[in-house]
């Protein structure tokens, strides 16, 4: 699958799980992991001033996404990470 291929599958699970914690999309990145491994990352960019991600919707869109991806016929591991806007993680 190609990355765009791939955001279009992950960004509507993000968005059921993480919006109303300010979700706002998703980029995504093919690389390789920490064992050179091909990997795909994708980032959930959210908007300043939501609520706090709880670790339930956090935990609930990996897996979702851990399950979506393979499905699609890709079978490099996905790893999402939460990108919050600066002025909150300086907090």
């Amino acid at each position: 699958m190609t990355d765009e291929e791939i955001r279009q599958v992950v960004e509507p699970i993000l968005r059921r799980h993480l919006g109303p914690y300010g979700f706002e999309t998703a980029e995504v990145a093919s690389g390789v992991d920490h064992d050179g491994d091909p990997a795909i990352f994708v980032s959930a960019k959210f908007r300043l001033g939501e609520p706090k991600l709880s670790a339930e919707a956090a935990i609930s869109a990996m897996t979702d996404v851990w399950d979506a991806v393979p499905s699609g016929g890709d079978d490099r591991i996905p790893y999402v990470q939460h990108r919050f806007p600066e002025t909150e993680v300086r907090r």
